[in-house]
């Protein structure tokens, strides 16, 4: 998103973003420190806090997942905004259904009770993402909450470091092998084993 902080978005309507991430154009955005991913000028977004993911809709917080519940996080989004709208799931006859039926999302199996949660946020106006990006993003999370870790996807400092580490990769393998060390350095910060 490189846009002035207080200039046009990349549609060019509305507040513009701080230039965060550097690197390829991806969901997860980085805003007045805090880390979003979507569209947050008054769309769907999801916001990684301290506690956890807090939905936000029609200008409101819902209420936050914390992150002892994530078991497993998967993100599906496509690279274009028209590429994940019902009427082209439609009119491809459902071929890229189900993500153009509901458009981008986080998933996740969480428990405290046991169950499958979607976060839904709004592709960015205007912006294309970077396939490769949108995979490495992918591994970010779901390798991060494998390992037990979710909170770090809360932890800003964090997550300042690993967002644009794991963007500057190319490949999946890669990303793996990044935010894996990424994770190990944060348990060894604190104290903790491999387990």
């Amino acid at each position: 998103m490189n846009t002035l902080p207080n200039g046009p978005g990349p549609d060019g309507a509305g507040p513009g973003h701080l230039p965060e991430p550097p690197g390829p154009p991806v969901p997860l955005v980085r805003v007045d420190g805090r880390w979003l991913l979507g569209d947050h000028r008054n769309r769907a977004h999801l916001e990684f806090t301290p506690d956890g993911i807090v939905p936000h809709a029609d200008g409101r917080a819902d209420e936050v997942v914390p992150w002892a519940r994530f078991m497993s996080l998967g993100l599906s989004v496509t690279t274009h905004r028209w590429m994940g709208s019902r009427r082209t799931a439609l009119l491809s006859l459902g071929q890229m259904a189900p993500l153009g039926l509901t458009g981008p999302h986080l998933t996740a199996t969480v428990r405290h009770p046991y169950t499958y949660w979607t976060g839904r946020f709004s592709h960015h106006r205007g912006l294309q993402y970077a396939p490769r990006a949108l995979v490495v993003l992918g591994v970010l999370l779901g390798v991060t909450v494998d390992a037990g870790e979710a909170a770090l996807l809360g932890d800003r400092a964090w997550m300042d470091e690993a967002v644009p580490a794991v963007l500057a990769l190319r490949r999946e393998d890669e990303a793996r092998t990044a935010v894996t060390k990424l994770v190990a350095g944060a348990r060894a910060t604190r104290g903790l084993r491999e387990p």
